[in-house]
């Protein structure tokens, strides 16, 4: 695809770190992007970026009638929904018995759920358009760690809801894919210096999206290159 691409994209949790760098890298591509996310101060700061291409809408994704008013606001200004990148995310961490039920439920509520509900009001129009999920999930959706348990399970499931929409809109063309980045440099958790750039992990996604015809990168984990000095 070159700049004259145009499709359209909804991008949840586009307003910092790995959301706005893919909403950026899309713009820059010719995408027109729905970049939504509930910070709407900073949302609007990532698309004073590239105004013309950058579309801010508040929203959070684990209110149904908020998401739906994302896709109704994407169809109503650009006509079309080419892309879903599920993006928004969070994480609480602690022993599962001290993890409190308000953390699990937020991880659940956003984590999945977001997902769930993005799929839920997207994936008619993407049908019409024959075109692309991609799930930000995490290395945490395929191996656990102590203190892990509601971010793991959360991740877990997001890679599960993946492969059921695989398996259900593979007859209409719909290509689904999974990104399973390690520690990424953003305000999410303590990532060790060497970690994936946000601009890194977003050019994955452009992959993803911008494959040949009757290719599906299905499911990718990446991790940043440990420098000799600090490998154990």
């Amino acid at each position: 695809m070159s700049a004259t691409d145009e499709r359209v994209a909804v991008v949840t949790g586009a307003s910092k770190g790995l959301g706005a760098a893919i909403a950026r890298r899309f713009a820059r591509e010719g995408i027109r992007v729905v970049a939504c996310a509930r910070t709407e101060d900073k949302l609007r700061q990532v698309a004073e970026s590239d105004p013309d291409r950058i579309l801010p809408v508040p929203c959070d994704v684990t209110q149904s009638q908020q998401v739906k008013r994302v896709i109704d606001t994407a169809l109503e200004h650009f006509g079309r929904i080419d892309i879903l990148v599920n993006n928004a995310g969070l994480g609480r961490f602690g022993k599962v018995h001290e993890l409190s039920e308000e953390d699990w439920d937020e991880m659940m509520a956003v984590n999945l759920k977001g997902a769930f509900l993005a799929c839920k009001y997207a994936i008619p129009h993407l049908i019409r358009q024959k075109g692309h999920i991609v799930n930000i999930s995490s290395v945490a959706g395929t191996v656990t760690f102590p203190g892990g348990g509601g971010y793991c399970a959360s991740k877990f499931g997001l890679m599960a809801l993946s492969d059921v929409l695989t398996q259900e809109l593979k007859p209409h063309e719909v290509k689904v894919c999974t990104l399973c980045p390690g520690s990424i440099l953003t305000e999410f958790g303590a990532a060790k210096p060497y970690a994936l750039k946000p601009e890194q992990v977003a050019e994955t996604v452009w992959q993803m999206v911008s494959a040949p015809a009757g290719v599906i990168y299905n499911q990718i984990i990446m991790r940043p290159q440990v420098p000799p000095e600090m490998q154990k």
